[in-house]
């Protein structure tokens, strides 16, 4: 695929996605402001050494404290992992508070375009680490290695609100300081729920906190069970109370009850300590059916969803029996449209529904069913590669698009059979794509899956070739070869610093082989079995600066040397990043070119203090003129957190020059502080 097939592929894809991004920014739960430090002792520790006071989880925002916090893994209790983050819980009296849980999550910020398959598929998550306070209030989660990723941490308690701090970043074997971090009991919820039009009490009626925005949702799936949201029952005179909610912000409350249709509130604001919220429901109907596969066998732990058809709200949701049957309460007057979800099958929509109906049927068609074949071009049959299965577009020569519920397959064929078969393909137009050792990464003819595809499995066969071979040499700028550099394909006008370029390059399958290789002592590389395709080449090494070639474009079996690759050295970029001229760790430091730079790949580089305020730019910078912005992560109050570092972003804009021949620049910023 050339650079022109692969820039307005991906054009549609950038916008969705970063609309997506700017509406789901503002988080929606209590974020814990940056703490006090902790003292020198390690989680297990003497907590009392702390002198200043800790910070409350539900106060505004405040900068990083006025000493740099300790990095050093801890000197006692030392966790198993050489990096992470630790801290000290309190309660709002700043007594320690033992036994809490505290839970390290991948943020959904890194791949937003996955949100809404993992909410409408129910995708399993976990968190990436889990650990709970010691008896002395302290902490210690890290994970084995570092990755250029974000995080955020839950702390979870049964008499506290959830504290959420979010936008946090590992460095490699440096523990940072979150601080005090105090829970506190949060809002309480509480109210009445009568029948509309009379103070006639709806006892046994469901009332349910529900988070303010999808990344939330996708978060609280991650947390272990228990914690996905809060949720009360009405007593006899039709009252509840629910305590512990968050402390701050905004969320989505409903109350639903037989007979009755359910009633939502949404953004209700939080801060007060009590929020009096009464719920005035009108009669509603109950939609009664059952799910069956094409045979008519009933089908289990199916996911069926009601909307109306005329009004923007959540759906109602039921899951059905083992006989098939479902029951979704809650609807108002009027049609309905209802979808059916299931593992292994099709999903099934219909519209029209009247509310209130017994007999609604629904009919899910089994996914289709692939049996794959592997030969070389002589026809030996491959019995060992990696299978997946692609959506293929038409346009431009043929694109390629993710199957996540599908995941890939290791096969390994016995003797018995020359075919893998691959289960659970939707409907639409696929391709399926073999990667053998010693061969090129290869696609099947597109296919369709379409309708109930019956028990009969799709016969489909892909044909393997040897590929081509990408040869060539790196030089230093002043002409020495350069040995051990990292030489990797892409494709061809890949951006690889751009912030929309990364949000969707995990999301569209590349139709240009993947590749890796180190140079030799002369320079030399040689990347062998490449697929048909435009390419670039990125050449990495820690004493040289990225280097990108574009326009390199192969055929079957081309065996092509490319003209030298010359790195510049260019220059280490190093600094210090404070608040109102205070030290602090997790300070974000973004590094980008100045306006009016000559057009080409873009250069942006992030990376985040230290717990002196130190940073490093994660690599070398060549000669040029560029802007140091800095913000700070992991402290906001979550509902004024993007803007706040938008402000931020802009009020510490400050100029860096490298100049040409320079080895080392050091530039120091500050956030000037809004106080």
């Amino acid at each position: 695929m050339n650079r022109s097939a692969a820039v307005p592929m991906l054009g549609i894809v950038v916008l969705a996605a970063g609309l997506f991004w700017w509406w789901s920014t503002a988080s929606r739960e209590v974020a814990a402001p940056g703490g006090t430090p902790l003292s020198p002792s390690a989680p297990g520790g003497d907590a009392a050494a702390t002198d200043a006071p800790p910070v409350r989880a539900s106060t505004p925002d405040t900068p990083a404290a006025s000493e740099a916090l300790r990095t050093e893994a801890p000197d006692t209790a030392k966790p198993s992992t050489p990096q992470g983050l630790r801290g000290l819980v309190l309660d709002d009296s700043q007594r320690p508070l033992g036994g809490v849980q505290v839970h390290l999550l991948e943020s959904a910020a890194n791949d937003p375009l996955s949100v809404p398959l993992i909410l409408q598929q129910r995708l399993p998550a976990s968190p990436m680490a889990s650990t709970q306070s010691a008896a002395d209030g302290t902490f210690a989660i890290g994970l084995p290695r570092v990755q250029d990723r974000i995080y955020e941490l839950y702390l979870l308690s049964p008499a506290h609100a959830t504290v959420r701090i979010a936008e946090l970043r590992l460095l490699a074997d440096q523990w940072h300081d979150l601080g005090a971090i105090t829970l506190v009991p949060g809002t309480t919820l509480r109210g009445r729920v009568t029948v509309e039009g009379l103070s006639t009490p709806v006892p046994n009626a469901v009332v349910v906190v529900e988070p303010g925005t999808a990344f939330d949702d996708v978060h609280r799936r991650s947390l272990p069970e228990g914690h996905h949201g809060l949720v009360a029952t009405t007593d006899a005179t039709g009252r509840y109370e629910l305590p512990h909610a968050p402390a701050r912000g905004a969320v989505r409350i409903s109350a639903v009850a037989a007979g009755f249709a359910r009633v939502v509130h949404k953004d209700i604001e939080l801060g007060a300590e009590v929020v009096e919220l009464d719920f005035a429901l009108a009669p509603g109907w109950t939609l009664r059916g059952v799910v069956r596969d094409a045979a008519g066998a009933p089908v289990s732990q199916a996911r069926i969803e009601a909307w109306p058809n005329l009004a923007a709200s959540p759906a109602l949701v039921a899951t059905s029996d083992h006989a098939g049957s479902f029951e979704v309460q809650g609807l108002s007057a009027g049609p309905h449209r209802v979808r059916a979800i299931a593992r292994g099958f099709q999903s099934y929509e219909v519209t029209d529904v009247a509310a209130g109906r017994s007999d609604l049927v629904l009919v899910l068609p089994r996914r289709g069913r692939v049996a794959v074949r592997a030969t070389t071009a002589d026809g030996t049959v491959l019995r060992t590669y990696q299978l997946h299965v692609r959506r293929w577009f038409d346009d431009r020569g043929g694109q390629l698009g993710l199957v996540p519920d599908v995941p890939e397959q290791s096969v390994r064929l016995d003797g018995f059979t020359d075919r893998s078969v691959l289960d659970g393909l939707p409907n639409g137009r696929f391709v399926c794509e073999v990667a053998a050792d010693g061969f090129a990464r290869s696609l099947s003819p597109p296919f369709e899956v379409a309708g109930d595809p019956g028990p009969q499995a799709q016969a489909i066969d892909v044909v393997v070739h040897r590929g081509a071979t990408l040869r060539g040499r790196v030089l230093r700028d002043d002409g020495a070869p350069l040995a051990g550099a990292e030489v990797v394909t892409g494709t061809d006008g890949a951006d690889p610093d751009s912030p929309f370029w990364k949000l969707v390059v995990g999301s569209v399958p590349s139709r240009v082989t993947q590749a890796k290789a180190t140079t030799a002592l002369d320079g030399s590389f040689a990347l062998p079995h490449l697929m048909d395709g435009a390419y670039q080449l990125e050449v990495r090494h820690p004493e040289v600066c990225r280097t990108i070639v574009r326009g390199i474009e192969l055929v079957a079996e081309q065996d092509l040397t490319v003209p030298p690759v010359v790195a510049q050295r260019g220059a280490i970029v190093t600094g210090r990043a404070t608040i109102g001229g205070r030290l602090a760790g997790q300070i974000k430091v973004v590094l980008t070119e100045a306006p009016g730079s000559v057009p080409g790949p873009t250069t942006r580089l992030e990376t985040v203090t230290d717990a002196n305020g130190a940073f490093r730019l994660p690599r070398r910078v060549p000669p040029g003129s560029y802007e140091l912005r800095a913000a700070v992560v992991g402290s906001a109050e979550p509902d004024a957190q993007f803007l706040r570092q938008l402000l931020q972003l802009q009020r510490s804009s400050t100029t860096v020059t490298v100049p040409s021949g320079a080895d080392l620049v050091e530039q120091d910023i500050d956030i000037p502080d809004a106080r």
